[in-house]
């Protein structure tokens, strides 16, 4: 049992779903008020990484990868230096909040 993953005893399906519901777990949990600098470069990152692996994504989900990592650039870069960004970058960044992410990617993954 040591030498096995503990994760393996759920069933596959659970296993494929787990990162966008964790995804959903965290920005209903944690971004309530507010989606921080590096959970908007994360939730870039997965989004993106999801549309590469998709076959022919829809162009809106391209876009909206691409849109992303520029803002997960500008937030990464930000949050580095220390330097706050303008009320407008952050309205924006709930489009990347983790629920969002979380949702497109379990709506458009399986």
């Amino acid at each position: 049992m040591i030498n096995e993953l503990w994760i393996s005893i759920l069933p596959a399906v659970l296993i494929q779903k787990l990162g966008p519901l964790s995804l959903l777990a965290i920005g209903y949990l944690v971004e309530k008020n507010f989606v921080g600098r590096i959970a908007t470069f994360s939730n870039a990152l997965a989004i993106n990484l999801h549309v590469f692996t998709m076959s022919n994504p829809h162009q809106f989900l391209v876009w909206y990868a691409n849109i992303g990592i520029i803002m997960g650039i500008l937030a990464l870069v930000s949050y580095g230096i220390q330097q706050s960004l303008s009320k407008y970058f952050y309205f924006i960044t709930w489009a990347y909040s983790s629920i969002v992410v979380g949702f497109i990617i379990l709506v458009t993954g399986f």
